[in-house]
Order: structure tokens, then sequence, then C-alpha cells
């Protein structure tokens, strides 16, 4: 972060003094021991990585901070670069502003260094709204997309009071009616990389060397490490859910079941011997049972015993050559369906 939002380069601007400046206007028996780096050009102050700091991974952007208290965390962080030739931390004072800063109404005092930058984290790892914001993705990931805001106020509470212990928070929300009840089952779409990696583990597929898994993965809609905003991946279904999305889901199903994915086949298939000597809506039970967790909408199991898809016959076609037949078919199906598209 240091590096990609540019506080590696952010320094104190000129009406603002620096650390190492203050230290060598002191008398010599207050000065540092080492020798004073010398004052390198200025470069300004940037506030990307206070912004970022605030609004994607403690208060949120409506955690009640405001753009002096960026400026005031960005002045705080000044200093705070890297060496360039290893990516190690590195702190700087000959470009770290040394004056008085105000973050969020706790006064910093002037002639600090480093400790301006972990004064900072503390004050906003502790806020309420750090508790609440964490929390609320923490209850979306877990429960549903709609995070209750009930389960979110309780356990931001945990939060607060364990200092941020993750573990605890976790246990408040796992633990919890509202994580057991009714509406969370089968709430959460699952993001691209979680229906690459729960098919895969579901065929007992081995671990593919190649990079064709992670194009799976992109194609159907997240590449590793290709989003492009700071803000990481969604965590909601709406961001991940349409037509396009579905077919394509549809025929990754067909492709792995027809053995065109790396690593997998219906040979390692544990239920492929017991299943495939059987009739065919025993098969169809048996997967549902296998994969399905045993539990389908009438819908579903129409579309299992039929093998037609309405959503492929309706708005595409398999890009991965033609569908699969017999066991093969209904597996490939499964893998599509609405439920295995669920946690």
């Amino acid at each position: 972060m240091l590096f990609f939002l540019d506080n590696w380069q952010s320094a104190a601007d000129s009406t603002h003094p620096t650390l190492a400046a203050t230290n060598r206007a002191r008398p010599r028996r207050f000065a540092l021991a080492r020798r004073p780096v010398p004052q390198r050009r200025a470069r300004g102050l940037n506030e990307n990585y206070a912004r970022e700091l605030m609004e994607l991974h403690t208060l949120g952007v409506d955690g009640g901070y405001s753009q002096k208290d960026v400026i005031e965390v960005a002045r705080a962080l000044t200093g705070w670069t890297m060496n360039p030739r290893n990516g190690a931390f590195v702190f700087r004072p000959e470009t770290h502003d040394a004056g008085t800063k105000v973050v969020l109404g706790h006064t910093l005092p002037a002639g600090r260094g480093i400790e301006d930058g972990e004064d900072v984290l503390d004050i906003v790892a502790r806020h309420p709204s750090t508790a609440r914001f964490i929390t609320t993705k923490l209850v979306r990931h877990f429960v549903s997309d709609s995070a209750p805001p009930a389960l979110v106020d309780q356990c931001a509470r945990v939060f607060s009071k364990t200092e941020g212990d993750i573990r605890e928070t976790v246990r408040c929300i796992v633990t919890s009616p509202q994580f057991f009840s009714r509406a969370a089952y089968r709430a959460k779409v699952k993001t691209p990389f979680e229906v690459v990696a729960s098919a895969l583990r579901a065929m007992n597929a081995q671990p593919d060397t190649t990079a064709r898994t992670a194009q799976l993965v992109a194609r159907l809609g997240q590449p590793i490490f290709g989003r492009q905003t700071p803000d990481g991946w969604p965590d909601r279904g709406d961001a991940w859910m349409n037509t396009g999305a579905i077919l394509n889901r549809i025929n990754f199903g067909f492709a792995l079941a027809n053995g065109r994915v790396p690593g997998a086949s219906l040979a390692s298939w544990p239920y492929a011997d017991s299943l495939g000597a059987l009739g065919h809506e025993q098969q169809v039970d048996g997967v549902i049972a296998t994969v399905l967790g045993g539990e389908v909408s009438p819908v579903t199991r129409s579309v299992l015993v039929s093998g037609e898809n309405p959503m492929l016959s309706k708005y595409g076609d398999n890009r991965d050559g033609p569908p699969p037949s017999g066991l093969r078919q209904i597996l490939g199906l499964a893998l599509g369906a609405p439920e295995f598209q669920r946690r």
C-alpha cells in the first residue's frame, strides 16, 4: 500500500517543519546521536494512503472523519516509506512533518517521529466506526448481504470490548441465531473464485499447476489480483449474478464434468463407480445427496432429471463443446445449479 498509494513519496509541505530540520535547530546537547540525513527535495503531501486507511480499512466512508482528518493523518504518515531495492519499510525523518496534528479529536504533539503514525493506527483501530465497519463486513460475509443491523451492533460491541479480536468477533457471529436462521441458509452467492474452488473440491480434483484454473476464475469475472480499485472484490451477490454470469457458470459445470479442466475427471470423483451402475433417477438423487447437500428445489430436480437447463436453451450455448450425457450430464447440471452457486 505504501507503494501503490504513493505514500512512499509523501513528504511534509513547505509550511511545516520536518523532523530532521527540527532536530538540527535544537542545541547540540539535545541533538540526535547519528548524523542527520540531508534534507531531500520536498515532494509534497499525498493523501491517498491516509484516505484509504480510513475509508476502506477502518472507519468506512461514512465513519465520521472529515477532509481535515484526512490531511492530518497524511501528515502523521509522512516519512513512512520503503527501500526501493527490496521493499522493506523505512521511516525517513527528513520528510516527516514534525508539526502538531489533531486526528479525530486526538492531539499529536509536535517534534515526534514514527510515533505519530503508530498513534494514528491506535486511534482508528479503537474508533467505534471501525468496530461497526469491520463487523458489518464480517456479518455480510458469514450471514447475508443485508448484514442484519441487530447482529452487527451486538458483535461490534464484542469487537470493541476485545480490542479488535477477530476470532471473538467471528465467534459472536457464527454462534448467533441469525447465523443459523432459515433466512441465512444458502443466502450468499459464491464469488467466481469460490465457485471454481468448491467445484474442484467436490470433484476431488488434483491441484492444478498450470494457469488454466486461474483463467477459469477470470473467465467467470474475478481475475486473481485483478481488481482495479483498492476496495477489493465485492462480497455481494448482485455484483456477480446476471444472465451472462449464470451461463458462464453453467458452462463451467459442463466443462468440469466433461473432464476439460486440468486435474478433474469423472474417474477421480469418489462416487462415480457407485452411481454409474444405477438408473437415471437414482443417479439424480445420488448427485443431489453428494454434491448439493441432499436438498434442492423441485425445479432443480426436474432440470437434473430432464437433462436440459432452460437458461442454456433460452439464452446461450455451451462454449466448451457438446453437453455431456448420462452421469456427466447430471453432474454438470448440478454444478451449475442455483443450490451449488450459493454457499
